[in-house]
């Protein structure tokens, strides 16, 4: 699946809209998670470079992140933190997986 084309966006690519908000030529993954604040919503956001480093994504540019994958994928559930693969172009459902000594798995 190629990364969806936002008409919001001046029809540019959104990873290329993530490298202009971010000046990272290398992200590769972002992840938005929901958290409860008072009575409403705030969002968490990371963006991650090609070598796994953290992407600092402060005040305004953690907004623009957010929103600007709020309207590349809509119908996502973003009552559950996601998970967008830049390089696939794919957003998924973030699953924390337990580790195998709690799953009864080998030690």
């Amino acid at each position: 699946m190629s990364d969806p084309i936002l008409a919001g966006n001046q029809g540019r690519p959104l990873a290329e809209a993530l490298r202009d908000i971010t000046g990272f030529y290398s992200v590769t993954e972002v992840r938005i998670t929901p958290a409860r604040y008072g009575n409403g919503t705030v969002w968490c956001a990371m963006a991650l470079a090609s070598n796994r480093r953290e992407i600092p994504l402060p005040g305004e540019l953690r907004k623009l992140v957010v929103d600007l994958l709020n309207r590349a994928f809509p119908s996502a559930d973003w009552s559950r933190a996601q998970d967008y693969d830049v390089t696939a172009g794919i957003l998924r459902e973030h699953v924390v997986r337990l580790p195998a000594c709690l799953r009864g798995g080998a030690r």
